[in-house]
């Protein structure tokens, strides 16, 4: 869990990189950072949030080659596609 004032620092680091901006676009990156802060703090709180358990899954196994009817001819060089 992220502290309050964690986030209160950062937020004041986004508020001096707004105040400092040259541009609208940085401005507005700075403004979006809040706002994803903002997000983060308001979320730590509510009590409906609950840690989801994760299991790993389990290890596929490697597909099984299966023997086609491979075609014989007098001027392949081998089962490449791409021999010719």
């Amino acid at each position: 869990m992220i502290s309050y004032d964690a986030i209160i620092k950062e937020l004041q680091k986004q508020i001096a990189q707004a105040q400092q901006a040259a541009s609208t676009s940085e401005k507005r990156e700075a403004f979006s950072a809040m706002r994803a802060l903002c997000d983060v703090a308001l979320q730590t709180n509510e009590p409906s949030v609950q840690p989801t358990s994760f299991t790993a899954p389990s290890q596929p196994t490697p597909p099984v080659p299966t023997q086609a009817n491979k075609l014989h001819e007098p001027d392949a060089n081998g089962d490449s596609l791409f021999d010719f």
